[in-house]
């Protein structure tokens, strides 16, 4: 009967851990309080951009399926204008990734691919109240990583994530460093604090040709199930 009861026991705690790594969602709001510098079209200097807080927004879905990669979607707003003219910039884009997780216990570490769509464009009123407009539209492949370090029973996670890619005179990369508290663990609630830099150097895209970094702290949201 003990053996019984012992073997019971096990397939109960087994059947647990498997449905808790059935399904996984994890996801983050935020806001991100950016800074501009560099160039457009080596004519608008990037320095002349008003800084600002702009919102970010990513979910992931995770399953035990061999061989079939998860899913983040991703999308960041970032939209300005320059002081003294009368424009508007958006260089908000949208991020679909598929990624394995090659590690997943106190150190998880995760990679993929992201195809990143842009569909922005900077638009300036003229003194004849004639629009000109150039356009930043295009979808781009890009490496995408994360390696996320949690330390024990303390509910705080460190965390880096990335993406990159430089090909035919275009270089992207988009970098972010952040910790994660567990603030209500009994309820999958988690705050986070970091810094993200991205560095656009894409001439080749589009008639926009940017050379901008935008870097600046944030704060954010998550909840993971």
């Amino acid at each position: 009967m003990k053996k019984v009861t012992l073997a019971l026991c096990a397939v109960l705690a087994s059947a647990g851990a498997s449905a808790d790594t059935i399904l996984g969602f994890d996801a983050t709001a935020g806001a991100w309080k950016q800074d501009y510098s560099g160039d457009l079209n080596n004519l608008l200097d990037g320095d002349y951009l008003k800084d600002g807080n702009n919102t970010f927004l990513q979910a992931a879905l995770e399953h035990p399926i061999p061989l079939v990669p998860n899913v983040l979607i991703s999308h960041t707003q970032i939209e300005s204008n320059f002081d003294g003219i009368n424009s508007d910039l958006d260089l908000s884009h949208t991020d679909a990734t598929l990624y394995y997780e090659i590690l997943d216990n106190w150190v998880n570490l995760d990679l993929g691919l992201t195809a990143r769509r842009f569909n922005g464009s900077l638009e300036v009123l003229g003194m004849d109240s004639e629009t000109t407009t150039a356009d930043f539209a295009g979808t781009v492949p890009m490496v995408y990583g994360l390696a996320r370090f949690d330390l024990p029973f303390t509910g705080w996670s460190i965390i880096a994530q990335g993406n990159g890619i430089e090909y035919d005179g275009d270089k992207i990369t988009d970098l972010t460093a952040k910790v994660r508290w567990d603030f209500v663990p009994a309820l999958d609630f988690a705050l986070e604090a970091g810094y993200r830099t991205m560095s656009i150097d894409a001439p080749e895209l589009d008639e926009l040709e940017p050379n901008l970094e935008i870097k600046g702290p944030y704060l954010g949201l998550n909840l993971h199930l």
